[in-house]
């Protein structure tokens, strides 16, 4: 028996090329088969969230995005990420055969399990991988008041 390894994207692709064929057969030219899909696709921000004794971490996978291009904003108990995700221009497409990457602006809100340190917040940007650490905030501790 051949184990294999799951891939939740495998049926988004699936679905992907699906809507790819409907599209085509459905609408008379390529070129507005090609402008309908582009409409209906929607970039994928994959990401993981998790916590540690003293931060929460989230790490958000933006390939082909520039650091420059990308926004994190903290408001309420929500974590927003923005990215803008350009195409490049330099060369002279006469005939595309294929296109599957995804240009345009993207926006992601995740909302904190925990409360957190704001000021003390920090993000990099390394490789295509985003990574936000934000420090968790101390327990409240008990503190005696004087009475007048």
């Amino acid at each position: 028996m051949t184990l294999r390894r799951f891939n939740p994207f495998e049926e988004l692709l699936r679905l992907q090329r699906e809507l790819e064929r409907l599209a085509q057969s459905a609408l008379s030219s390529a070129g507005e088969a090609e402008k309908e899909l582009e409409r209906g696709l929607k970039f994928i921000m994959p990401m993981e969230v998790y916590e540690t004794p003293s931060e929460l971490v989230v790490k958000v996978e933006l390939p082909g995005v520039k650091k420059e291009n990308t926004e994190v904003v903290i408001r309420d108990n929500y974590l927003i990420v923005k990215a803008e995700k350009k195409e490049e221009t330099e060369e002279n497409k006469e005939h595309i055969h294929i296109k599957e990457r995804i240009y345009g602006k993207f926006e992601r809100i995740i909302p904190l399990p925990t409360d957190v340190d704001t000021d003390k917040a920090k993000a990099s940007f390394k490789d295509g991988v985003l990574e936000i650490r934000l420090p968790k905030k101390s327990a409240t501790q008990e503190k005696k008041i004087t009475i007048e």
